[in-house]
């Protein structure tokens, strides 16, 4: 089976760094906007027992290191489905390092995409818990909109 997923990317309207937390990370006030620029991504099931990933776009890494990676582990943990096969490939158009959420964005799409895929019925909280162990945006990104946060 294969699956392709939207993932639009985000813009700051504003960004207010409010201090520094212990684990070096800011504290922040933002509002975020989805936008209509997309990553599209792609999640094709297979029998190889393995996640790997694709992209078309030249420094992406395409092995444990990639949010999307990570997304497919994270989920297949979180549905008690380790060993599953899947191939991610990423048509990456979002720049990357550009504060666009290109990423997390990315991340969010094999999210949904693998829960349509196994049909594994997560409702919104539970994608949402997976999503906050993945990445800061991976959270917004799997709703979009305007957000104030």
């Amino acid at each position: 089976m294969e699956i392709k997923v939207l993932a639009p990317a985000k813009i700051n309207l504003t960004l207010d760094v409010t201090g520094k937390r212990p684990d070096g990370y800011h504290n922040i006030l933002s509002i975020m906007q989805s936008v209509d620029l997309y990553d599209t991504i792609t999640v094709t099931d297979n029998d190889s027992g393995q996640i790997t990933v694709s992209c078309n776009y030249e420094g992406v890494p395409c092995d444990e290191k990639n949010i999307c990676y990570k997304a497919a582990e994270r989920f297949f943990i979180a549905t008690r489905n380790e060993g599953q096969g899947v191939h991610i490939d990423i048509d990456k158009v979002i720049p990357t390092q550009a504060g666009l959420a290109g990423g997390s964005t990315d991340g969010a799409a094999v999210l949904m995409g693998l829960n349509k895929m196994f049909d594994a019925f997560l409702k919104p909280d539970e994608l949402h818990e997976i999503a906050e162990k993945i990445g800061a945006d991976v959270p917004f990104c799997l709703v979009g909109g305007t957000k104030y946060a």
